[in-house]
């Protein structure tokens, strides 16, 4: 049976994977264009898997990807007059950081309807907005989450979308260009912190989410090997080398008891050759 993995980008866009993966893409994306934007991860995916299956009950040889598209239509009024793009949609409305963000329910009911679907999946991806949401959803699926909303006072409610879905927790979450949901409201999503294994994927060049933004959503994921943090030389994108990619189809195939075992030793080698924390 594959696997299902999110994959978020920017701040609008999902995607959604079986091995099973979803993936969100960022805000001003759409599902089609990010899907367009990561065809280079998911080709490379497909051919790691093909070539070195990972060892389960029901072994992975393949990849499923999905790529829902943010319910909200983004227009040059709410980027200030900035020219957007026909199909510009966004998991919510953008705020300025650290506000209270308008429409984040909504946005988390568009992807518990895509689970619902669709899953069980086993990861998530996502760029920029669509990274951030990526960390509350994997956070959402954790076992004991709900507890940790109804201590919270003031803050957001455990969503109903998801107190209804059976989903069993997430494998891995990767976060490109991810950020940090700072007002309290959202306390409950990082605390406790997120258990399942985050991977953040940082452009050395990103002028738009500053490093030490996605360092601040890195630090509310479980130390000791669950949260991994890695650069890439590009801005604010997924990266497209071929060893940027491996890195991130590496820490993927971590996550599954023999998963490392199981690649081909050139692969094994393109990831060790790289400044990596794992």
């Amino acid at each position: 049976m594959p696997f299902l993995c999110f994959m978020v980008r920017e701040i609008t866009h999902l995607i959604m994977t079986k091995l099973a993966t979803n993936s969100l893409e960022g805000y001003t994306q759409s599902g089609p264009l990010f899907q367009a934007k990561t065809q280079r991860v998911k080709k490379l995916l497909e051919k790691s898997l093909a070539s070195s299956p990972i060892k389960t009950e029901s072994p992975i040889s393949g990849v499923e990807l999905f790529y829902p598209t943010g319910p909200f239509k983004v227009t040059s009024a709410d980027m200030n007059g900035v020219e957007v793009r026909e199909e510009a949609n966004g998991w919510w409305k953008l705020r300025e950081r650290g506000e209270m963000q308008e429409g984040v329910e909504e946005g988390l009911a568009s992807v518990a309807e895509v689970l619902r679907e669709h899953g069980p999946m086993d990861g998530v991806m996502g760029f920029s907005q669509g990274a951030a949401l990526a960390a509350m959803v994997t956070s959402l699926l954790e076992t004991g989450r709900s507890e940790s909303f109804a201590k919270v006072t003031d803050g957001m409610p455990f969503p109903q979308t998801f107190a209804e879905l059976q989903h069993p927790p997430l494998k891995f979450g990767v976060c490109f260009s991810g950020l940090l949901n700072k007002h309290a409201k959202y306390a409950a999503f990082y605390e406790p912190k997120i258990q399942t294994p985050v991977l953040h994927v940082l452009g050395s060049m990103d002028t738009i989410v500053e490093e030490s933004e996605s360092l601040a959503l890195a630090d509310r994921c479980e130390d000791g090997g669950a949260s991994m943090v890695i650069r890439h030389a590009g801005t604010h994108t997924v990266p497209t080398s071929e060893r940027d990619i491996a890195a991130v189809i590496q820490c993927i195939r971590n996550v599954y008891p023999g998963g490392n075992t199981t690649a081909k030793k050139e692969e094994e080698e393109d990831v060790l050759d790289m400044d990596m924390p794992f």
